[in-house]
């Protein structure tokens, strides 16, 4: 099917893809629920982010990759 890669020089750690998540999947906007994590570094700014386990790629249309403003979310078909 596929997967998701973050480009973590990209994101800025705005989490609008974890609400988006959330909300597609739980219909609620709470990133705790989202299938994938976004952590910001406070003092320096560098960003991580993971795709969890939990992930099911939205059916081949992840929502993530749809509304992230920067790009940094990518889908790679296989």
């Amino acid at each position: 099917m596929g997967s998701i890669a973050i480009n973590s020089l990209r994101c800025v750690g705005c989490k609008i893809c974890l609400n988006v998540c959330s909300f597609f999947h739980e219909k609620e906007f709470n990133p705790s629920l989202a299938c994938l994590a976004i952590y910001m570094e406070p003092f320096t700014g560098e960003v991580e982010g993971e795709v969890l386990g939990s992930c099911d790629l939205c059916g081949g249309k992840p929502q993530c990759v749809r509304w992230c403003p920067m790009g940094a979310i990518k889908y790679l078909k296989r």
